[in-house]
């Protein structure tokens, strides 16, 4: 399975394989700090997106704001 990760900031996709699930990478272009949803959070994190208002952010406990 492969996960299709977009940058909030800077709009870079990327390829990502399943073992990036639930880890926090910085963006190849703009070095933005990004947390992949583990695997079963996928449909609740796509959910959270579509309902926000302004920019998401995730804090160190994966907490998000926004």
């Amino acid at each position: 399975m492969h996960i299709i990760l977009k940058c909030p900031r800077c709009g870079y996709r990327w390829w990502l394989d399943d073992t990036a699930a639930d880890r926090r990478l910085h963006c190849r272009k703009c070095f933005l700090l990004v947390k992949v949803p583990h695997l079963g959070e996928l449909s609740d994190a796509a959910n959270i997106i579509e309902d926000a208002q302004s920019e998401l952010y995730v804090d160190d406990t994966g907490r998000l704001y926004g």
